[in-house]
């Protein structure tokens, strides 16, 4: 289950639970879909009990396909990721490649706050 709230300066996605392929990328084409989607940044937030809601094979497999919707020639939006679990170290080096290709500058967090200050600085 999730949640998107469509912010000023940001779109914030949450998810509660157990997290799928067909929920991130259900979400992700939501999202497009709102007013001023192109210039604004994103906060992705998961929100599970164990590290089992969320793979690394989830994960892995969303980035790229998030990366081939995203329009060309857009500006650089940020996209924080905020993980409220221990992956956080397990996948960084999934974002790393990521953040120096494509439109994206791709970053990850432990907590809301410093999420939200990233995507406003």
């Amino acid at each position: 289950m999730y949640t998107i709230i469509n912010e000023a300066t940001y779109i914030k996605v949450t998810f509660n639970g157990d997290v799928s392929f067909s929920a991130i990328l259900e979400a992700f084409l939501r999202i497009t879909a709102l007013p001023g989607y192109e210039r604004k940044n994103r906060i992705w937030i998961f929100r599970q009990n164990d590290e089992a809601s969320l793979s690394l094979s989830t994960i892995s497999s969303v980035i790229p396909i998030i990366g081939e919707l995203d329009t060309p020639g857009k500006r650089k939006n940020k996209v924080a990721i905020v993980l409220q679990n221990s992956m956080n170290s397990a996948i960084s080096g999934l974002f790393s490649n990521e953040e120096k290709t494509g439109s994206r500058s791709i970053d990850l967090f432990e907590t809301l706050d410093s999420a939200v200050q990233w995507v406003a600085a």
